[in-house]
């Protein structure tokens, strides 16, 4: 499993590094709207989840406690116990690197479209790479102040 988590840490590395300091390289763009690299970091996740139910199943819940096979996306508790093994923990990781990087292959065409300045486009990548929405965030807030558009102006 540490090995798996090692490959997911570093599958999506050159597609991130291409995006922030060679934006303009037609592999970059290429890439940056590639199904298969984020098909590829989706059954990452799917194969990650479903060693994780595996997993779990193989375990016994106390009485009262959430059995950590089941999958309990309704309670905190549920959640607690499915991303309090290794495997929930790297299925739920997997989950943010796919996420996370279809959210910043989407923020570089943005910046590519917009003509954001490089400090833009790179912060809001390596927030985006670091912690998600944050730099989701950074890239809607200068979108928005930045370009002087509305959000009804710019396609999705």
């Amino acid at each position: 499993m540490e090995k798996f988590f090692q490959y997911l840490n570093i599958f999506p590395m050159p597609l991130w590094l291409a995006m922030m300091f060679a934006p303009r390289h037609p592999l970059t763009e290429k890439a940056s709207r590639s199904s298969t690299i984020f098909g590829l970091a989706a059954l990452h996740y799917l194969l990650s989840l479903v060693v994780a139910i595996k997993s779990g199943s193989r375990k016994r819940a106390t009485p009262g406690e959430v059995k950590p096979g089941r999958l309990d996306f309704t309670s905190l508790e549920g959640i607690r116990v499915a991303l309090s093994t290794p495997s929930g923990t790297l299925a739920a990781w997997s989950h943010m690197l796919a996420l996370d990087l279809f959210t910043g292959a989407w923020i570089y065409r943005q910046a590519q479209r917009l003509d954001a300045p490089h400090a833009v486009r790179i912060g809001s990548l390596f927030f985006t790479l670091m912690t998600g929405p944050t730099g989701l965030l950074i890239f809607l807030i200068w979108r928005v102040v930045g370009t002087g558009q509305s959000e009804q102006l710019h396609e999705a």
